[in-house]
Protein backbone atom coordinates (compact mmCIF):
# COMPACT_ATOMS: atom_id res chain seq x y z
CA UNK A 1 0.00 0.00 0.00
CA UNK A 2 1.46 3.32 -1.09
CA UNK A 3 0.93 6.25 1.26
CA UNK A 4 1.28 9.81 0.16
CA UNK A 5 2.31 12.65 2.47
CA UNK A 6 -1.28 13.74 3.10
CA UNK A 7 -2.31 10.26 4.25
CA UNK A 8 0.75 10.00 6.50
CA UNK A 9 -0.11 13.35 8.11
CA UNK A 10 -3.69 12.21 8.71
CA UNK A 11 -2.50 8.96 10.32
CA UNK A 12 -0.06 10.81 12.56
CA UNK A 13 -2.80 13.27 13.55
CA UNK A 14 -5.16 10.39 14.41
CA UNK A 15 -2.48 8.69 16.52
CA UNK A 16 -1.68 11.91 18.39
CA UNK A 17 -5.38 12.60 19.01
CA UNK A 18 -5.98 9.03 20.25
CA UNK A 19 -2.95 9.24 22.56
CA UNK A 20 -4.14 12.57 23.95
CA UNK A 21 -7.65 11.23 24.57
CA UNK A 22 -6.18 8.18 26.31
CA UNK A 23 -4.06 10.46 28.50
CA UNK A 24 -7.17 12.48 29.41
CA UNK A 25 -9.01 9.31 30.47
CA UNK A 26 -6.12 7.95 32.53
CA UNK A 27 -5.26 11.30 34.11
CA UNK A 28 -8.64 12.98 34.31
CA UNK A 29 -7.85 14.73 37.60
CA UNK A 30 -4.74 16.32 36.15
CA UNK A 31 -6.70 17.18 33.00
CA UNK A 32 -9.41 18.92 35.04
CA UNK A 33 -6.74 20.82 36.97
CA UNK A 34 -5.03 21.81 33.72
CA UNK A 35 -8.31 23.03 32.25
CA UNK A 36 -9.01 25.04 35.41
CA UNK A 37 -5.52 26.55 35.25
CA UNK A 38 -5.94 27.56 31.61
CA UNK A 39 -9.38 29.04 32.32
CA UNK A 40 -7.88 30.97 35.24
CA UNK A 41 -5.20 32.41 32.96
CA UNK A 42 -7.78 33.58 30.43
CA UNK A 43 -10.41 34.60 33.00
CA UNK A 44 -9.89 38.38 32.48
CA UNK A 45 -10.42 37.89 28.73
CA UNK A 46 -13.50 35.71 29.35
CA UNK A 47 -14.95 38.34 31.70
CA UNK A 48 -14.18 41.05 29.14
CA UNK A 49 -15.94 39.14 26.35
CA UNK A 50 -19.02 38.66 28.55
CA UNK A 51 -19.06 42.35 29.49
CA UNK A 52 -18.60 43.38 25.87
CA UNK A 53 -21.39 41.09 24.72
CA UNK A 54 -23.88 42.47 27.26
CA UNK A 55 -22.91 46.11 26.67
CA UNK A 56 -22.99 45.58 22.91
CA UNK A 57 -26.74 44.88 23.01
CA UNK A 58 -27.43 48.28 24.56
CA UNK A 59 -24.75 50.02 22.49
CA UNK A 60 -26.19 48.75 19.19
CA UNK A 61 -29.63 50.03 20.19
CA UNK A 62 -28.16 53.46 20.98
CA UNK A 63 -26.19 53.55 17.73
CA UNK A 64 -29.00 52.38 15.47
CA UNK A 65 -31.89 54.23 17.13
CA UNK A 66 -30.80 57.18 19.23
CA UNK A 67 -27.75 58.25 17.19
CA UNK A 68 -29.00 57.30 13.74
CA UNK A 69 -29.15 60.96 12.63
CA UNK A 70 -25.37 61.27 12.96
CA UNK A 71 -25.00 59.32 9.69
CA UNK A 72 -27.20 61.67 7.67
CA UNK A 73 -25.52 63.95 5.15
CA UNK A 74 -22.15 62.15 5.24
CA UNK A 75 -20.72 60.53 2.11
CA UNK A 76 -19.92 56.88 2.71
CA UNK A 77 -16.22 56.07 2.67
CA UNK A 78 -14.97 59.60 3.22
CA UNK A 79 -12.67 60.80 5.98
CA UNK A 80 -15.47 62.72 7.64
CA UNK A 81 -17.61 59.57 7.61
CA UNK A 82 -14.88 57.61 9.39
CA UNK A 83 -14.47 60.34 12.04
CA UNK A 84 -18.24 60.60 12.49
CA UNK A 85 -18.55 56.81 12.84
CA UNK A 86 -15.76 56.73 15.41
CA UNK A 87 -17.36 59.53 17.42
CA UNK A 88 -20.72 57.78 17.21
CA UNK A 89 -19.20 54.56 18.57
CA UNK A 90 -17.52 56.36 21.48
CA UNK A 91 -20.70 58.28 22.38
CA UNK A 92 -22.80 55.10 22.24
CA UNK A 93 -20.31 53.27 24.46
CA UNK A 94 -20.26 56.11 27.01
CA UNK A 95 -24.06 56.26 27.08
CA UNK A 96 -24.30 52.49 27.52
CA UNK A 97 -21.85 52.60 30.43
CA UNK A 98 -23.74 55.50 32.03
CA UNK A 99 -27.06 53.66 31.71
CA UNK A 100 -25.70 50.41 33.18
CA UNK A 101 -23.92 52.19 36.05
CA UNK A 102 -27.06 54.25 36.67
CA UNK A 103 -29.21 51.12 36.91
CA UNK A 104 -26.77 49.44 39.29
CA UNK A 105 -26.55 52.60 41.43
CA UNK A 106 -30.36 52.89 41.54
CA UNK A 107 -30.74 49.26 42.61
CA UNK A 108 -28.10 49.57 45.32
CA UNK A 109 -29.59 52.87 46.53
CA UNK A 110 -32.99 51.22 46.85
CA UNK A 111 -31.81 48.04 48.57
CA UNK A 112 -28.79 48.85 50.76
CA UNK A 113 -30.40 51.48 53.07
CA UNK A 114 -33.42 49.28 53.71
CA UNK A 115 -31.23 46.23 54.22
CA UNK A 116 -29.05 48.18 56.65
CA UNK A 117 -32.07 49.35 58.64
CA UNK A 118 -33.45 45.81 58.70
CA UNK A 119 -30.20 44.35 60.03
CA UNK A 120 -30.13 47.02 62.73
CA UNK A 121 -33.75 46.20 63.60
CA UNK A 122 -32.95 42.49 63.79
CA UNK A 123 -30.06 43.16 66.18
CA UNK A 124 -32.11 45.48 68.42
CA UNK A 125 -35.35 43.47 68.35
CA UNK A 126 -33.86 39.98 68.57
CA UNK A 127 -34.24 39.66 72.40
CA UNK A 128 -37.81 40.93 72.25
CA UNK A 129 -38.51 38.65 69.30
CA UNK A 130 -37.26 35.61 71.24
CA UNK A 131 -39.39 36.58 74.24
CA UNK A 132 -42.41 36.83 71.94
CA UNK A 133 -41.65 33.41 70.45
CA UNK A 134 -41.36 31.91 73.92
CA UNK A 135 -44.59 33.54 75.04
CA UNK A 136 -46.52 32.43 71.94
CA UNK A 137 -45.14 28.91 72.19
CA UNK A 138 -46.27 28.70 75.82
CA UNK A 139 -49.74 29.89 74.82
CA UNK A 140 -49.92 27.29 72.05
CA UNK A 141 -48.85 24.51 74.44
CA UNK A 142 -51.40 25.64 77.02
CA UNK A 143 -54.10 25.87 74.36
CA UNK A 144 -53.45 22.22 73.42
CA UNK A 145 -53.69 21.30 77.10
CA UNK A 146 -50.10 20.10 77.42
CA UNK A 147 -48.52 19.78 80.85
CA UNK A 148 -46.44 22.46 82.46
CA UNK A 149 -43.43 20.15 82.50
CA UNK A 150 -43.60 19.77 78.72
CA UNK A 151 -43.91 23.52 78.34
CA UNK A 152 -40.91 24.03 80.58
CA UNK A 153 -38.98 21.41 78.60
CA UNK A 154 -39.84 23.19 75.37
CA UNK A 155 -38.64 26.52 76.77
CA UNK A 156 -35.42 24.93 78.03
CA UNK A 157 -34.75 23.38 74.62
CA UNK A 158 -35.48 26.68 72.94
CA UNK A 159 -32.99 28.37 75.26
CA UNK A 160 -30.40 25.71 74.50
CA UNK A 161 -30.94 26.22 70.77
CA UNK A 162 -30.40 29.96 71.13
CA UNK A 163 -27.31 29.46 73.32
CA UNK A 164 -25.94 26.93 70.84
CA UNK A 165 -26.46 29.31 67.98
CA UNK A 166 -24.63 32.06 69.88
CA UNK A 167 -21.76 29.68 70.69
CA UNK A 168 -21.59 28.56 67.06
CA UNK A 169 -21.40 32.15 65.84
CA UNK A 170 -18.71 32.91 68.43
CA UNK A 171 -16.68 29.88 67.37
CA UNK A 172 -17.18 30.69 63.72
CA UNK A 173 -15.81 34.17 64.39
CA UNK A 174 -12.38 32.84 65.25
CA UNK A 175 -12.42 30.53 62.25
CA UNK A 176 -13.52 33.40 60.06
CA UNK A 177 -10.74 35.60 61.40
CA UNK A 178 -8.14 33.00 60.45
CA UNK A 179 -9.42 32.96 56.87
CA UNK A 180 -9.62 36.72 56.36
CA UNK A 181 -6.32 36.84 54.49
CA UNK A 182 -7.42 34.09 52.10
CA UNK A 183 -10.77 35.76 51.47
CA UNK A 184 -9.09 39.14 50.95
CA UNK A 185 -6.70 37.59 48.43
CA UNK A 186 -9.63 36.04 46.56
CA UNK A 187 -11.53 39.34 46.51
CA UNK A 188 -8.45 41.18 45.28
CA UNK A 189 -7.91 38.61 42.51
CA UNK A 190 -11.56 38.85 41.47
CA UNK A 191 -11.47 42.65 41.39
CA UNK A 192 -8.25 42.55 39.37
CA UNK A 193 -9.84 40.18 36.84
CA UNK A 194 -12.91 42.42 36.60
CA UNK A 195 -10.84 45.56 36.03
CA UNK A 196 -8.65 43.91 33.38
CA UNK A 197 -11.75 42.36 31.82
CA UNK A 198 -13.38 45.79 31.66
CA UNK A 199 -10.35 47.09 29.73
CA UNK A 200 -10.67 44.13 27.34
CA UNK A 201 -14.38 44.87 26.95
CA UNK A 202 -13.71 48.50 25.98
CA UNK A 203 -11.14 47.44 23.40
CA UNK A 204 -13.46 44.79 21.94
CA UNK A 205 -16.39 47.21 21.67
CA UNK A 206 -14.34 49.96 20.05
CA UNK A 207 -12.71 47.64 17.48
CA UNK A 208 -15.35 44.92 17.06
CA UNK A 209 -15.53 45.22 13.24
CA UNK A 210 -11.75 44.86 12.91
CA UNK A 211 -11.68 41.89 15.28
CA UNK A 212 -14.56 40.29 13.39
CA UNK A 213 -12.74 40.62 10.07
CA UNK A 214 -9.55 39.15 11.55
CA UNK A 215 -11.37 36.16 13.02
CA UNK A 216 -13.15 35.51 9.72
CA UNK A 217 -9.85 35.64 7.81
CA UNK A 218 -8.24 33.19 10.24
CA UNK A 219 -11.22 30.84 9.96
CA UNK A 220 -11.17 30.86 6.16
CA UNK A 221 -7.37 30.50 6.09
CA UNK A 222 -7.08 27.45 8.35
CA UNK A 223 -10.32 25.60 7.58
CA UNK A 224 -11.87 24.27 4.42
CA UNK A 225 -14.51 26.39 2.73
CA UNK A 226 -17.30 24.11 3.90
CA UNK A 227 -16.14 24.02 7.53
CA UNK A 228 -15.43 27.74 7.56
CA UNK A 229 -18.89 28.55 6.18
CA UNK A 230 -20.54 26.29 8.77
CA UNK A 231 -18.53 27.75 11.66
CA UNK A 232 -19.20 31.35 10.61
CA UNK A 233 -22.90 30.62 10.16
CA UNK A 234 -22.98 29.00 13.61
CA UNK A 235 -21.15 31.99 15.16
CA UNK A 236 -23.52 34.51 13.56
CA UNK A 237 -26.57 32.61 14.70
CA UNK A 238 -25.18 32.21 18.22
CA UNK A 239 -24.52 35.94 18.47
CA UNK A 240 -28.06 36.78 17.33
CA UNK A 241 -29.63 34.29 19.73
CA UNK A 242 -27.58 35.44 22.73
CA UNK A 243 -28.36 39.09 21.96
CA UNK A 244 -32.08 38.34 21.83
CA UNK A 245 -31.75 36.31 25.02
CA UNK A 246 -30.15 39.23 26.89
CA UNK A 247 -32.80 41.69 25.69
CA UNK A 248 -35.63 39.22 26.42
CA UNK A 249 -34.23 38.56 29.89
CA UNK A 250 -34.17 42.29 30.63
CA UNK A 251 -37.78 42.69 29.44
CA UNK A 252 -38.85 39.74 31.58
CA UNK A 253 -37.08 41.24 34.63
CA UNK A 254 -38.90 44.56 34.13
CA UNK A 255 -42.25 42.73 33.92
CA UNK A 256 -41.59 40.69 37.07
CA UNK A 257 -40.33 43.73 38.98
CA UNK A 258 -43.37 45.78 38.01
CA UNK A 259 -45.81 43.01 38.99
CA UNK A 260 -43.99 42.54 42.30
CA UNK A 261 -44.16 46.26 43.09
CA UNK A 262 -47.87 46.41 42.26
CA UNK A 263 -48.64 43.32 44.33
CA UNK A 264 -46.53 44.56 47.25
CA UNK A 265 -48.60 47.74 47.44
CA UNK A 266 -51.35 45.70 49.09
CA UNK A 267 -48.87 44.06 51.51
CA UNK A 268 -46.59 46.92 52.56
CA UNK A 269 -46.73 50.14 50.52
CA UNK A 270 -43.57 51.46 52.22
CA UNK A 271 -41.39 48.68 50.78
CA UNK A 272 -43.32 48.08 47.53
CA UNK A 273 -40.90 49.86 45.17
CA UNK A 274 -37.85 48.40 46.91
CA UNK A 275 -39.26 44.86 46.72
CA UNK A 276 -40.10 45.33 43.05
CA UNK A 277 -36.56 46.51 42.28
CA UNK A 278 -35.06 43.67 44.31
CA UNK A 279 -37.09 40.89 42.70
CA UNK A 280 -36.78 42.42 39.23
CA UNK A 281 -32.99 42.70 39.52
CA UNK A 282 -32.56 39.13 40.77
CA UNK A 283 -34.96 37.94 38.04
CA UNK A 284 -32.11 38.57 35.56
CA UNK A 285 -31.04 35.09 36.69
CA UNK A 286 -33.44 32.87 34.70
CA UNK A 287 -36.33 31.19 36.53
CA UNK A 288 -34.71 30.85 39.99
CA UNK A 289 -33.64 34.49 40.36
CA UNK A 290 -36.99 35.51 41.81
CA UNK A 291 -36.55 32.87 44.53
CA UNK A 292 -33.39 34.65 45.67
CA UNK A 293 -35.27 37.93 45.64
CA UNK A 294 -38.16 36.59 47.70
CA UNK A 295 -35.77 35.21 50.32
CA UNK A 296 -34.17 38.63 50.84
CA UNK A 297 -37.56 40.39 50.64
CA UNK A 298 -39.09 38.09 53.23
CA UNK A 299 -36.13 38.75 55.53
CA UNK A 300 -36.79 42.48 55.21
CA UNK A 301 -40.48 42.07 56.07
CA UNK A 302 -40.32 39.46 58.81
CA UNK A 303 -39.13 41.93 61.44
CA UNK A 304 -41.84 44.39 60.44
CA UNK A 305 -44.62 41.83 60.40
CA UNK A 306 -44.38 38.04 60.03
CA UNK A 307 -47.87 38.08 58.49
CA UNK A 308 -46.69 40.47 55.79
CA UNK A 309 -43.64 38.29 55.15
CA UNK A 310 -45.88 35.22 54.78
CA UNK A 311 -48.24 37.10 52.46
CA UNK A 312 -45.26 38.24 50.36
CA UNK A 313 -43.94 34.68 50.09
CA UNK A 314 -47.35 33.36 48.99
CA UNK A 315 -47.69 36.17 46.45
CA UNK A 316 -44.23 35.48 44.97
CA UNK A 317 -44.94 31.74 44.80
CA UNK A 318 -48.03 32.46 42.69
CA UNK A 319 -46.09 35.00 40.60
CA UNK A 320 -43.24 32.49 40.18
CA UNK A 321 -45.64 29.93 38.73
CA UNK A 322 -46.96 32.58 36.36
CA UNK A 323 -43.40 33.46 35.36
CA UNK A 324 -42.18 29.89 34.87
CA UNK A 325 -45.12 28.70 32.76
CA UNK A 326 -46.34 31.82 30.92
CA UNK A 327 -44.14 34.93 31.09
CA UNK A 328 -40.65 33.43 30.73
CA UNK A 329 -41.42 30.90 27.95
CA UNK A 330 -43.39 33.51 25.99
CA UNK A 331 -41.11 36.53 26.45
CA UNK A 332 -37.66 34.92 26.40
CA UNK A 333 -38.59 31.82 24.43
CA UNK A 334 -40.37 33.80 21.73
CA UNK A 335 -37.53 36.33 21.46
CA UNK A 336 -34.97 33.59 20.76
CA UNK A 337 -37.30 31.43 18.67
CA UNK A 338 -37.51 28.57 21.15
CA UNK A 339 -40.83 26.91 22.10
CA UNK A 340 -41.81 27.16 25.77
CA UNK A 341 -41.47 23.43 26.45
CA UNK A 342 -37.85 23.51 25.27
CA UNK A 343 -37.16 26.57 27.44
CA UNK A 344 -38.33 24.69 30.52
CA UNK A 345 -36.32 21.63 29.49
CA UNK A 346 -33.18 23.73 28.98
CA UNK A 347 -33.62 25.35 32.39
CA UNK A 348 -34.15 21.97 34.06
CA UNK A 349 -31.14 20.25 32.46
CA UNK A 350 -28.82 23.26 32.64
CA UNK A 351 -29.67 23.93 36.27
CA UNK A 352 -29.17 20.30 37.31
CA UNK A 353 -25.76 20.16 35.58
CA UNK A 354 -24.15 23.53 36.29
CA UNK A 355 -26.51 25.45 38.58
CA UNK A 356 -27.16 29.12 37.82
CA UNK A 357 -24.47 29.24 35.11
CA UNK A 358 -26.09 26.25 33.41
CA UNK A 359 -29.48 27.99 33.42
CA UNK A 360 -28.06 31.22 31.99
CA UNK A 361 -26.15 29.46 29.20
CA UNK A 362 -28.53 26.54 28.68
CA UNK A 363 -31.48 28.48 27.24
CA UNK A 364 -29.66 30.32 24.40
CA UNK A 365 -27.45 27.30 23.71
CA UNK A 366 -30.54 25.12 23.35
CA UNK A 367 -32.02 27.71 21.01
CA UNK A 368 -28.92 27.60 18.79
CA UNK A 369 -28.98 23.79 18.66
CA UNK A 370 -32.75 23.82 18.04
CA UNK A 371 -32.51 26.31 15.16
CA UNK A 372 -29.55 24.51 13.51
CA UNK A 373 -31.31 21.15 13.81
CA UNK A 374 -34.55 22.66 12.45
CA UNK A 375 -32.80 24.13 9.40
CA UNK A 376 -30.87 20.91 8.73
CA UNK A 377 -34.09 18.89 9.01
CA UNK A 378 -35.83 21.16 6.50
CA UNK A 379 -32.88 20.90 4.12
CA UNK A 380 -32.83 17.11 4.30
CA UNK A 381 -36.60 16.83 3.80
CA UNK A 382 -36.45 19.11 0.76
CA UNK A 383 -33.61 17.03 -0.69
CA UNK A 384 -35.59 13.81 -0.16
CA UNK A 385 -38.69 15.41 -1.68
CA UNK A 386 -36.74 16.34 -4.81
CA UNK A 387 -35.38 12.81 -5.12
CA UNK A 388 -38.88 11.35 -4.66
CA UNK A 389 -40.37 13.42 -7.48
CA UNK A 390 -41.24 11.19 -10.45
CA UNK A 391 -39.22 11.80 -13.55
CA UNK A 392 -40.99 13.30 -16.54
CA UNK A 393 -42.02 10.63 -19.05
CA UNK A 394 -39.83 10.47 -22.14
CA UNK A 395 -41.87 10.57 -25.36
CA UNK A 396 -40.46 8.66 -28.27
CA UNK A 397 -40.38 10.49 -31.59
CA UNK A 398 -42.92 9.32 -34.12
Amino acid sequence: MNLDRVSIKKIILIIITAAFCLWLVLNYRAAIGLIGYVIGLFMPLIIGICMAFILNVLMKFIENRLLAKMDSGIITGGRRAAIRKRAKRIIALLLALIIVLGIITFVLAMIIPTLKDTIASIVSLAPKFMDTVEEKSSEILDWFGLSGDLSELFRDNLTKIVDGAVAFVSGAGSTLASGVAHVAAGVFSTLTNIIIGFVFALYILLTKETLSRQLKRLTRAYLSDRKAAFLLRLANRSCRVFEKFVSGQCIEAVIIGTLTALGSLAINPRYAVMLGVLVGFTALIPVIGAIIGVAVGALLLVMVSPIQALAFIIFIIVLQQLENHIIYPRVVGKSIGLPGIWVLLAVLIGGSLYGIAGIIIGVPLTSVIYSMLRDDTRRRLKAKARLAEPAEPVTEPH
